[in-house]
């Protein structure tokens, strides 16, 4: 009181400038020696340290430092220096700037500097800070997390560097989570997220303090994950400690945090995780109100799910494993089938559980295990109806390509439409019997108007079918239904030939209304057509092609089915030429198609050769053009969004659908794996690429592998034709011209390169009649595997051609080796020629050349016979394969023959199944209307027993009434016998007269 009253005087006497104001202050604070004095100029420093920031620290924040740094009798002194500085070291935003975009913009040097030089003024003023968290003082409490949390804002590496080095630091901030003041709870919370968001270290010791524990017991208390903000910063602490730390995820694994996981996702708090049965049904339609807070919660929540079990991760495959254990998938299910939750909160619940289930098996089996009782969109009307359960997969492929919400937006529902996906191909993922599972289901729809009946009635197949065949009236409502349903067929037929073989017998049309009989793929292929003729939107077309390239790859019998449409082949090619109107993107496609169809048209009885398809892509197409095509839609941004979306380098989970989705994952996956091999086989004639070894593949109808390398001249990835016979095979005139150029002063360099031409085309005779000898011999061979009773004739006959053309090329062989031995020659004499030239011997000369004029026309004589012998052998060939190919043609008639009377006689069966059927269900009416006259005549016992009843009650009513009555009497007449005037009752008159 004593310093207010002499800063009073001083004040009356003379106006003192704050500058002077704030020195004096500082120095008392410094120099005082009286506690009050010191508590009253700290105060005063305090209240002027919002206005004059600069000048408050620039005198006094050394003063302030040394008095955190003694010793505190009194707890006002230090709450109000722990306040001064934070407001010193706190950033001002100017007018009009929120203070998160003052700290991001870093414009206010001043608290920077201020904040600095407290770092700097001593090494040990952390610990001093980190000493006052543990006063029992409220204020001194909190103001100090507010002075680290202030400081970690502008240095927080700096800050968490001396955090580590005090022996106890991190233990100092982890018991701010049990403190029992709110405030200062919430406060520790925060800096801790700070601190934890990118600090390994700091990350570990903190849970390793029981910070789990302590966490989700604060959620627990604010009222789980429909608590407050407070619940989130819980969340995004824990999800912090858990990010990118296997250490701490096996920590909360083995402390039972997976175990106690499941209890955050239930919305409804009368209901528990345990004993959610892997067969249990349970309702999806228990709903609760949601509030924003509430899907921030279970953001978090659903993150840190997904977090623990990325793929990739040496800890994923147990934390599945636990959250098998514990529970997690039905409760995921629950929330993910919440028709009043969020959109964003659905798909992160269908994205969680996914990663919970790939390339799991056992939590695969348990997921298609799961039955769910959930009402559909077009139930509404019919209320009372009774829901029967079915399938987790059904209800999850109906979520994406079925009706959405009406009162949720498309673009809205398209995250909830990609989560599904995204859990279906989960589920098929590294599964081959779930993928066959799936194929089984694919039939075709009852009747036109399939999607208008309720979709609860079809299954998961059938729905997908149907969506792809009405585009039209799917694309109205939503056109992600076509596009997703694309996505599942290509999901489910995709690497599995079985599938594709499966899907292959859907057939569409009724024979007996004399409909024609359309594959399923035909089918397709026709409604691509009328997408693009009707200029529907582009992702219908492109949706509907990608999916046909995808059944096509590696599947001969796929292309033999799409040749027997030849229209299909014409309107590819009508939108590769295509010069206007025609979208970019289906021309890629359709041109990826095209070129598919040529490189798989392997089978013997396909509709159209490769030999017929060559001249379209050569002449009406053009190689390059098509080519040109493919590599203008590889380049597309469209697909590189597509490319990058499934590599996960962007994420679309919680917007909308974003407009530059048109491919996806699965013919991106496809294209990409396939593109180089593609570009080799269009390149290549119809019989270079049956004959080349490197497509040996093709043959057997499966895509293996592509060992090619380029050759100088070809396409990226072109194998090189013959390469192993080239490479050992080298021309005797190279090596001549190796020889210091002697062979090219003596030899006119065109005559040498037309000898090289020669020599080089018969090198490459000897390899084709190889080829063609190897090539002639498979016929045989699927000859002789289909039918071991084939004529011996054939075969011997062809064994009979093979020695001839064995001799042949051996015959060759040794002309070339002569033609090699007589030109070693020449270039002998011509060497010694050259040297008897310089001494004047033109006469020999004049020799020589005579002799290499001879030599010529004797290799022309030569190569004449050897292309008269190479004619008659190759057409030997020719007979002999045409005769091999009409033999196996013949057991496969007789193959056919056989096929026809086991389909007459499963047809047979087949009929009489249905009348057997036809007689159970008869019978089943009969049983029916008995059950009914049983109803009848039990209503009628007890109708009959309840008028027995009625005339019981009857009868005692009557009884109870005379009896009232006789009562009613008496009283009446011992009234009259007191005197009372009361008058007769009809009885009583009728008894007197």
């Amino acid at each position: 009181m004593d310093f207010f009253k002499r800063y009073s005087a001083i004040g009356a006497s003379q106006q003192q400038s704050p500058t002077e104001t704030i020195q004096l202050l500082a120095d008392r604070i410094e120099t005082s020696t009286l506690l009050e004095d010191k508590r009253a100029a700290a105060l005063s420093l305090k209240g002027l340290s919002r206005e004059y920031k600069k000048d408050v620290g620039d005198a006094a924040l050394a003063a302030l430092l040394n008095i955190l740094k003694g010793e505190h009798k009194d707890q006002q002194l230090p709450k109000a220096v722990l306040e001064t500085l934070t407001n010193l070291c706190t950033r001002t935003p100017s007018r009009g700037d929120s203070l998160d975009e003052k700290v991001e913009a870093g414009g206010d040097p001043v608290a920077d500097t201020f904040a600095q030089r407290v770092l700097d003024y001593d090494y040990d003023m952390i610990s001093v800070f980190l000493g006052l968290l543990g006063e029992a003082d409220f204020h001194v409490r909190y103001y100090t997390v507010q002075l680290l949390g202030t400081l970690h804002l502008y240095a927080g590496e700096t800050l968490q560097n001396r955090v580590m080095v005090s022996p106890t630091g991190v233990g100092r901030l982890v018991d701010l989570l049990s403190d029992q003041r709110d405030i200062i709870r919430n406060e520790g919370i925060q800096l801790l997220i700070a601190m934890t968001e990118s600090n390994a270290d700091i990350q570990k010791i903190v849970a390793f303090e029981s910070a789990f524990d302590l966490l989700l017991g604060i959620v627990n208390e604010e009222g789980g994950v429909r608590g407050n903000i407070i619940v989130q910063d819980c969340l995004q602490l824990l999800h912090n400690l858990l990010n990118y730390n296997v250490s701490n995820q096996n920590l909360f694994r083995e402390t039972s945090g997976i175990q106690r996981l499941p209890d955050l996702l239930i919305t409804d708090p009368s209901q528990t995780a345990a004993g959610q049965g892997a067969n249990q049904s349970f309702d999806a339609e228990e709903d609760m109100e949601w509030t924003a807070q509430h899907a921030r919660n279970m953001l978090v929540v659903l993150d840190i799910i997904r977090m623990l079990i990325q793929p990739g991760n040496t800890n994923t495959e147990s934390n599945q494993t636990a959250m098998q254990q514990y529970g997690l998938i039905p409760p995921l299910l629950q929330l993910a089938l919440s028709s009043e939750a969020p959109s964003s909160v659905r798909a992160q619940a269908l994205y969680a559980i996914g990663d919970t289930i790939r390339s799991h098996q056992a939590n695969q089996n348990l997921f298609q295990r799961i039955l769910i009782t959930a009402a559909s969109d077009d139930d509404a009307d019919d209320a009372g109806a009774k829901a029967i359960p079915e399938p987790a997969i059904v209800i999850v492929i109906r979520l994406s390509v079925g009706k959405r919400p009406a009162n949720v937006p498309a673009s809205e529902y398209y995250i909830v439409r990609s989560a599904a996906a995204y859990l279906v191909q989960a589920y098929v993922g590294s599964n081959p019997d779930a993928q066959l599972a799936l194929a089984a289901t694919l039939t075709p729809p009852g009747d036109a108007d399939s999607l208008t009946e309720s979709e609860k009635h079809q299954s998961a197949g059938s729905l997908v079918v149907s969506v792809l065949l009405d585009w039209s009236e799917a694309s109205r409502e939503d056109v992600w239904r076509v596009w997703f349903a694309s996505l599942l067929l290509s999901t489910i037929v995709y690497g599995n030939l079985e599938c594709k073989e499966q899907a292959l017998k859907i057939s569409l049309g009724d024979e007996s209304k004399g409909e024609d009989i359309i594959p399923l793929i035909n089918e397709l292929m026709s409604q691509a057509r009328h997408a693009t003729q009707q200029g529907a939107d582009v992702r219908v077309s492109v949706s509907l092609l990608s999916l046909v390239c995808v059944w096509l790859v590696g599947f001969p019998k796929g292309v033999s089915v799409i040749l027997e449409e030849s229209s299909n082949v014409f309107f590819l090619v009508e939108q590769i030429n295509g010069s206007s109107g025609v979208n970019v993107l289906v021309q890629g496609v359709a041109a990826f198609a095209l070129g598919l169809i040529y490189e798989f048209d392997v089978e013997q009885d396909t509709p159209m050769t490769r030999d017929e398809i060559y001249p379209i892509i050569s002449k009406r197409v053009g190689s390059d053009q098509l080519l040109i095509r493919v590599q203008r839609l590889r380049d597309s941004k469209e697909f590189q969004y597509a490319v990058g979306l499934a590599a996960g380098t962007h994420s679309n989970a919680y917007g909308g659908a974003p407009t530059e989705i048109f491919f996806d994952s699965v013919f991106t996956n496809m294209f990409k794996h396939h593109y180089e091999s593609f570009r080799a086989s269009v390149r290549l004639g119809p019989g270079e690429t049956m004959a080349n070894p490197n497509y040996a593949h093709l043959h057997g109808g499966m895509m293996t592998s592509y060992a090619g390398t380029a050759t100088p001249g070809s396409a990226p990835g072109t194998p090189a034709l013959g390469g192993a016979t080239l490479s050992r095979s080298a021309s005797p005139l190279r090596d001549v011209n190796t020889n210091g150029g002697l062979a090219e002063s003596l030899i006119p360099k065109s005559e040498l390169e037309a000898l090289n031409a020669k020599l080089y085309e018969h090198e490459n005779t000897i390899a084709d009649l190889r080829r063609q000898l190897a090539e002639s011999s498979k016929p045989s061979q699927q000859a002789s595997n289909e039918d071991p009773n084939v004529s011996a004739g054939l075969i011997a006959q062809e064994r009979e051609l093979r020695v001839k053309v064995e001799a042949e090329r051996d015959e060759q062989i040794a002309a070339i080796s002569n033609l090699r031995d007589e030109l070693s020659t020449v270039k002998a004499q011509l060497v010694e020629a050259r040297q008897n030239r310089i001494e004047g011997d033109d006469e020999k000369v004049a020799d020589l050349e005579k002799s290499l004029s001879s030599l010529k026309m004797d290799m022309k004589q030569k190569e004449a016979q050897w292309d008269e012998q190479r004619g008659e052998l190759q057409k030997k060939l020719v007979n002999s394969e045409k005769q091999v190919v009409k033999a196996a043609a013949a057991v496969r008639n007789t193959n056919k023959k056989k096929e026809q009377q086991q389909a007459s006689a499963l047809e047979s069966l087949e009929k009489e199944s249905k009348a057997k059927n036809e007689q159970i269900t008869k019978l089943n009416a009969q049983v029916q209307e008995l059950l009914e006259k049983t109803k009848n005549l039990d209503a009628a016992n007890e109708l009959k027993e309840r008028i027995s009843g009625l005339e019981k009650e009857q009868e005692d009513l009557l009884v109870y009434l005379a009896d009232q009555e006789q009562q009613a009497k008496e009283n009446r007449a011992k009234l009259r016998k007191y005197g009372e005037d009361i008058p007769l009752s009809d009885d009583e008159a009728d008894d007197e007269e």
